[in-house]
């Protein structure tokens, strides 16, 4: 037999396997809204029930991970994130919106809701300039991340009060960068550490807790490329959305891999979500960006399939 019937024969009967190509994670999207809508940051109750907010029309939606998601609630104010807890929620706001110019720095507060959507209490935060996302550390204790002062604020929702946490010009946004995207924004807790992205300096850094108090200085976890806000997989990565068209993954070393190559159209953040644990994707549309697409919830299979670090 010649050595081209050798390798046809071997072909045929299955020895010889063309690689297969790298395959895109299957999506779907759960949900599509009106160029001009700004989907901002999600959280997920301790019952399972995704909470989103949609900025520039002050509403706080609902999801329960089969019909179409529903408005909770419809705000006075542009929630930014949102904290679902057992009991209540949380939420980040500005009493103007950012698109309206330098003026809504002083429009920061505080929401505490019930599961309902009804307000139970307001607390202004007069010393913020842009409230972000946020994450409970301890009963009570919650860190509220500052994009624009290089500040992570601590906020009681049983006394009301908003007080310094940490300061740091690393949490503030790049001076040398040519856009506006902001510093500080998405805040996750993992094994005893902060983590804190940085939109502007494409960064993720972390910081070592001790009780509910920082240990020692920032320190740079990796270098991203623009990233908002991110989630914990239960092998330790990390899905991150890119305020771009990537979802991508951040490896325990840092290393840095898509999830999706395209296709996110400004996406601003991510959570697991559900028995499987997709990913659930919130994009704006690019509308920052000038496009004129619509604003949409995706749904995306995820790289570690059937495990999480969420309900």
């Amino acid at each position: 037999m010649t050595r081209k019937e050798m390798i046809w024969a071997a072909i045929t009967v299955g020895l010889i396997v063309a690689p297969a190509a790298a395959q895109s994670p299957a999506v779907t999207t759960v949900a599509s809204y009106p160029h001009g809508t700004f989907l901002e940051n999600m959280s997920v109750d301790p019952k399972g029930r995704l909470l989103f907010t949609s900025y520039l029309d002050r509403s706080l939606m609902t999801w329960n991970g089969r019909s179409t998601p529903s408005p909770l609630v419809k705000l006075d104010v542009h929630p930014v994130a949102v904290l679902a807890r057992a009991n209540d929620i949380i939420v980040t706001a500005h009493g103007k919106p950012f698109t309206q110019g330098p003026s809504f720095t002083a429009t920061n507060q505080l929401l505490v809701l019930s599961r309902s959507g009804a307000v139970t209490k307001r607390v202004a935060a007069p010393d913020a300039l842009f409230l972000n996302g946020m994450v409970e550390i301890a009963p009570d204790v919650i860190l509220a991340a500052d994009s624009l002062a290089g500040k992570i604020w601590r906020f009681n929702p049983v006394a009301g009060t908003v007080e310094p946490w940490l300061a740091d010009p690393l949490l503030g946004a790049d001076p040398a960068a040519p856009s506006q995207r902001p510093g500080a924004n998405g805040l996750k807790l993992h094994d005893g550490w902060l983590y804190i992205s940085n939109s502007a300096r494409g960064t993720l850094h972390r910081v070592r807790l001790s009780g509910t108090s920082p240990m020692g200085a920032l320190e740079l976890f990796a270098t991203t490329g623009p990233i908002d806000d991110f989630t914990f997989l239960a092998d330790g990565s990390i899905a991150a959305a890119t305020h771009g068209a990537r979802l991508i993954r951040i490896m325990p070393d840092g290393t840095i891999a898509d999830i999706l190559a395209s296709g996110c159209d400004a996406c601003t953040s991510v959570t697991t979500f559900g028995r499987a644990h997709d990913l659930i994707v919130l994009t704006t549309g690019n509308l920052l960006e000038g496009g004129n697409t619509p604003a949409r919830v995706l749904r995306v299979a995820s790289p570690v399939p059937g495990r999480g670090a969420r309900p």
